[in-house]
């Protein structure tokens, strides 16, 4: 079983950071407008309706401690892939460091569950 947990752990950081490594390569900023709200699973969600480059009309759900003013504002700032437009999320999450996301949290636990069984095998 070894090491088997913590590389599940890493695929979902690996996985989970993809969207943002190809939005730090490439990624384009504008503007987007607030739309709808829902609840989710329990879990207040945001929609942010915003135009590519090409016009065309996309929307992102975005987590309210993501948007500008704590959601005064009707203008949110998106980051989204020209390639693929439907890869976006909010500025403020865009600019949020890694590891202070789940992703980034996934990464740090893959490492927690690696480290001991290593020490073992090297002590063993």
């Amino acid at each position: 079983m070894g090491y088997l947990p913590s590389f599940a752990f890493l695929g979902f950081a690996v996985v989970g950071n993809w969207a943002r490594c190809t939005l730090k390569r490439r990624g384009v900023r504008t503007q987007g407008r607030l739309g709808g709200d829902s609840w989710g699973t329990g879990i207040l969600s945001v929609d942010v309706i915003y135009r590519d480059h090409e016009g065309e009309r996309h929307y992102v759900t975005v987590a309210p401690e993501y948007l500008p003013d704590g959601g005064s504002s009707s203008v949110v700032e998106v980051v989204y892939d020209p390639r693929n437009p439907e890869r976006a999320m909010s500025a403020g999450e865009f600019e949020r460091p890694a590891w202070r996301t789940i992703e980034g949290g996934f990464f740090f636990i893959a490492v927690g569950v690696a480290l001991p069984y290593t020490v073992l095998l090297l002590l063993g």
